[in-house]
Formats: structure tokens, sequence, C-alpha cells
């Protein structure tokens, strides 16, 4: 096992939400608590970002969970998904935190997709303490809905993949949206589709049969976060978006380099706080496997 980086370290830190209940895993309650669980125990913990479940099944984690999550250590960082406007769920997240201080927290909230011109009136009834992601549908240009987002004191969540080849949105899209997320400041998470370190070929879904596709990597993604915060142009964001050869983005003790553009460690830790955030996945361990496969760890 290769001991990462320090650029590496920045980048991926807390990077991998654990979204073990959704397509493909879409693992049991129990199943997905084991999995978080063991990752938490894991020498790769320090990867590891929320365990992301539906508000409405807050109640079945923490049956599930509380034989896991024992008193004295560090409670279980939850991301609670909501309907758009749902009137119980600020309710039901404040029980669910009070009940179980100590052992869980939720202290983000991911709306669904909405339409423009409603954000601040569909969030309006959340919690405006907790972190809040609004997820854009795919557009040419999201500018309008990120500002709106930003003045909603929101922040934005964009869905690169699924479990079909139409899920995934084309690489100037992606390109374009982390481009005006870093010039309107506006935070993000990405989710679906995130299982490799690099953009390439990969199985779509875990069925022996499976269709392939052309994936997202997720050190594209986050690397292109680094850079755009950085006031790298949009058109270099898609082409590091699409790049497919591992050995492109070279990681030494205090750089990130890109072919020719470089990032130090202090700028990534400064864009992963402040602009792209994390990813979800329903898989933790694919992710790790896919660094140590490329003997980054």
């Amino acid at each position: 096992m290769t001991a990462p980086v320090a650029t590496l370290r920045a980048l991926v830190r807390r990077l991998v939400d654990y979204a073990g209940l959704f397509p493909p895993s879409s693992l049991s309650m129990a199943a997905a608590a084991r999995c978080y669980a063991a990752h938490l125990a894991s020498p790769d913990a320090w990867m590891l970002g929320r365990f992301v479940v539906p508000v409405e099944r807050l109640g079945e984690l923490a049956d599930a969970a509380m034989p896991l999550a024992a008193e004295g250590t560090e409670a279980w960082r939850v991301s609670a998904l909501v309907r758009a406007g749902g009137a119980d769920a600020g309710a039901s997240i404040r029980n669910f935190n009070a009940a179980h201080r100590g052992r869980f927290v939720v202290d983000v909230i991911e709306c669904r997709a909405l339409a423009a011109g409603s954000i601040a009136r569909s969030i309006g009834a959340l919690p405006g303490e907790l972190r809040i992601f609004v997820e854009l549908p795919l557009l040419d240009d999201p500018r309008a809905m990120l500002t709106e987002i930003r003045a909603a004191g929101a922040w934005a969540k964009i869905r690169t993949g699924g479990v079909s080849a139409d899920a995934f949105p084309e690489s100037r899209e992606v390109g374009r949206f982390i481009a005006r997320a870093a010039e309107l400041f506006v935070p993000f998470k990405a989710t679906a589709g995130l299982h490799h370190p690099v953009c390439g070929e990969y199985p779509l879904t875990y069925d022996a049969d499976a269709p392939r596709g052309r994936m997202f990597g997720f050190l594209n993604i986050f690397a292109a976060a680094v850079f755009a915060h950085a006031r790298v142009n949009e058109r270099m964001l898609t082409d590091i978006v699409n790049e497919d050869d591992p050995g492109a983005f070279r990681f030494a003790e205090d750089v990130l380099v890109w072919k020719g553009q470089v990032a130090t460690t202090k700028q990534i830790t400064s864009a992963r706080s402040s602009l792209g955030l994390a990813f979800g996945s329903c898989s933790f361990q694919e992710p790790v496997d896919g660094l140590r496969e490329l003997r980054l760890l």
C-alpha cells in the first residue's frame, strides 16, 4: 500500500459520500450500514464522507446502525435526501438529530431537481442552519439557476451519470457547470457515475452482462474544480473532464500537474473547501480500489 502524497490527500479527503442504498448497489439498510461502519474503521476512512439516506428512512437508519455507532466515537455524518418543499422534512431532521445526539447528525440536505424560479420557495421550509444542495436539471448554460441557488443561500448538485448511457451528460456540459460554479462562487457536489478515478469505458452496472459506456472519473471532476478555482478557462476544464489518460494527472508531494497546469496543495485544499466539495457513490470500495490500481494509494 502506497502512502498518498499531500496533493492526493488534499484532493480526495472526505470526498466520497456513501450512497449504498441507491442503484446500482441498492443495498438493504442493514447491509449499507454495515458497509459504512466497516469503511469508517478502515485505513481509508480519511476519504469517506457522509452516509446518504432519504429523509423518510432516517428512523430505519437509526435502528439498523445503532449497534454499529458506538457512544464515545465520532458521530456518523448523514446527508438527507428530501423532496423539494417537503413540509415535514425539517421537523423530521431536527427530531432525529435531537434523539440521536452523539451517534448520528444530519448536517446536509440534498433536494431533487427543481424548476427555475422556485428554488427559494421550495427550500424555504428546510432547516436553514444546514447545508442545502439543490440538484440542477441538465442545462446548456446553468448560470441563471446557479445564481438563483446562490441567492437562496444554497449550494449546487450536478448529476454526472447513472445506470444507462443516456443518464450521462456531455463533457462540455460538465465543464461549463464547473466553470459557472467557480465564476459565481457556488460550491457543488456531484452524484452518480463516479466510480472510477479517471474517465473511460466501464460497465454501467454490476450485472455480469452489463452494458458499457463512457463514465467520468472523480479525479477528472475534482481536478477540474481545482483548476476552475484558479480561473482556468472553460474549454480547458472540459478537456480535463474528458481526460482518459491516468498518467496525465501527476500527483507530486507539493503540486498537482495536468498538461502544464499546476496547482499547489494549498490551492487544492482551498478549492475542495469552497468549490468542489464531494460526490455521492453507491460504492466506497470501488473508488479506493481504483486509486490503488493506479498506485496512488
